[in-house]
């Protein structure tokens, strides 16, 4: 093997060089992985950087059979594919040997895939293994390499959207060429604000994030799993810098026109609702506030704001209380004046969903059920109810707890705390609706528990309210 390497290494005619000898020191690597060793580094590196040049030269040989997905790959890309496995596998198993040594091969890999991943070309059988060796090479070579990601992000990201691979290659329907592309970017902005600045300031890092984001809820083979973990890491990554910040600025940065809410945006408060900071209540008061009125169009999404908002609430009702407690709340917005309109709204919303419950419950006449299968279309609808009705209510009553504790920690105990969310709960009406949810409901699991604690906190030490609870029935609820 030392020999045949050493020979190989020498050559200079790369024409000569055929697949099969390649494949044979990929071979070496595991079954004798010491002749990395013994050849010398820098002929090893030069070798393999002349035949990537060499590649890149006859790149329109790769095309042979282009028009015949059917037939068998061509010698040409057989040999550009294995060349690929072994910088790739090379720079795996000696890093600190040949990251550096290879780095000037990586232009020349960035600019092969920038033919490769053409739109005739990006899935086809016959380039899809050389799209994704490439990939690998090219990220392994920049993985904890700082002067090699200087090399390469601009190579990347420091041109026109049309020059740059990651817009063609982030339109492949292949997960095994996706997952490299996202180990890369993640690679190259690991730590660095600057980098991680380019990919929510720049239009080019828009909309590369766009079409990784999208791709969250749309994985659906056998790498599925390890490409969602790659992207929301790429995405902590970048939150990361500044939970409080970063997370909103990026959210608003795949804000699109004609859209209430952007797949991107909502792929965002997915990660962001995984996270154990939430980021700061004033973007998620205003995002509230935003997506309330639109609810068909941004259900989902208002969920998940909910979700953060409660998770928001209970780091501060958590918090050892302080002196300064009050004004951490009127500092992250959460004072008075924006509870109750968060409290106005959820009211409003409660009514009108809980009209629609009924209304969905009403139409559902199992004597005319021809199929013993749900509709899809009504359990969705019927999940999204029930998701919006038992947040709210939770929402409601953690508000209720933030300012009780609030006035708890100012040692004012005259203070009225939260007795301004009680009056204007009944101020509102809304007193009905949140008792016609106590009534038991198998469609609509866990909304009759949220709704007897919050009762509890309406009640509590508010006798205008346990007044009217008395007198009060349950709104009939269809069954």
């Amino acid at each position: 093997m030392d020999g045949q390497a050493q020979f190989q290494f020498q050559q200079t005619d790369m024409a000569l060089v055929s697949g099969e000898e390649v494949e044979r020191l990929i071979a070496g690597l595991k079954t004798t992985p010491s002749w990395t060793d013994q050849a010398d580094t820098a002929a090893v590196s030069q070798w393999i950087v002349r035949g990537w040049a060499h590649l890149g030269a006859h790149r329109d040989r790769l095309d042979l059979g282009l028009a015949q997905p059917d037939s068998p790959v061509g010698a040409p890309n057989r040999l550009a594919t294995v060349w690929a496995r072994l910088t790739r596998d090379l720079v795996s198993a000696g890093p600190s040997k040949y990251q550096d040594a290879l780095r000037p091969a990586i232009a020349h890999i960035v600019k092969l895939l920038w033919f490769t991943s053409a739109v005739a070309r990006l899935d086809h059988p016959h380039f899809k293994a050389l799209n994704q060796s490439s990939l690998q090479a090219l990220s392994n070579l920049n993985t904890l390499n700082p002067r090699a990601i200087e090399h390469t992000w601009p190579l990347l990201m420091d041109c026109d959207a049309r020059q740059s691979i990651l817009p063609r290659l982030l339109y492949t329907r292949n997960n095994r060429v996706l997952l490299p592309v996202g180990v890369l970017v993640l690679n190259c902005v690991h730590g660095d604000r600057g980098r991680i600045d380019s990919l929510t300031d720049t239009p080019l890092g828009r909309d590369v994030m766009r079409m990784l984001l999208e791709r969250l809820d749309a994985l659906l083979d056998d790498q599925t799993e390890m490409v969602f973990e790659v992207i929301v890491k790429l995405v902590r990554e970048i939150v990361a810098l500044e939970p409080a910040t970063e997370g909103p600025k990026l959210y608003h940065s795949q804000a699109t026109p004609s859209q209430v809410l952007s797949p991107g945006q909502l792929a965002v408060l997915k990660v962001l609702d995984s996270l154990a900071l939430p980021p700061s209540s004033a973007f998620l008061l205003a995002e509230f506030a935003r997506l309330a009125p639109r609810l068909d169009s941004a259900w989902q999404g208002f969920v998940l704001l909910i979700h953060l908002l409660v998770s928001r609430i209970e780091i501060f009702i958590a918090a050892a209380p302080s002196s300064g407690h009050k004004d951490a709340l009127e500092e992250d917005a959460m004072d008075d004046p924006h509870v109750e309109e968060v409290v106005r709204t959820s009211i409003r919303i409660l009514k009108e969903v809980s009209d629609q419950r009924s209304q969905l419950m009403s139409s559902h006449d199992p004597s005319r059920a021809t199929s013993s299968r749900p509709e899809p279309e009504g359990e969705d609808k019927k999940r999204s109810i029930n998701q919006i009705l038992s947040g709210l209510v939770k929402l409601i009553t953690h508000l209720i707890e933030l300012k009780n504790s609030a006035a708890a920690s100012a040692g004012h105990p005259d203070s009225r705390g939260a007795a301004f969310i009680q009056d204007l709960v009944r101020t509102m009406d809304g007193f009905p609706v949140i008792l016609s949810f106590t009534k038991f409901d198998v469609d609509f699991p866990y909304l009759r528990e949220h709704a007897i604690v919050l009762l509890k906190y309406l009640l509590k030490n508010n006798p205008d309210n346990q007044a009217v609870i008395r007198d009060l029935e349950p709104l009939i609820v269809p069954s």
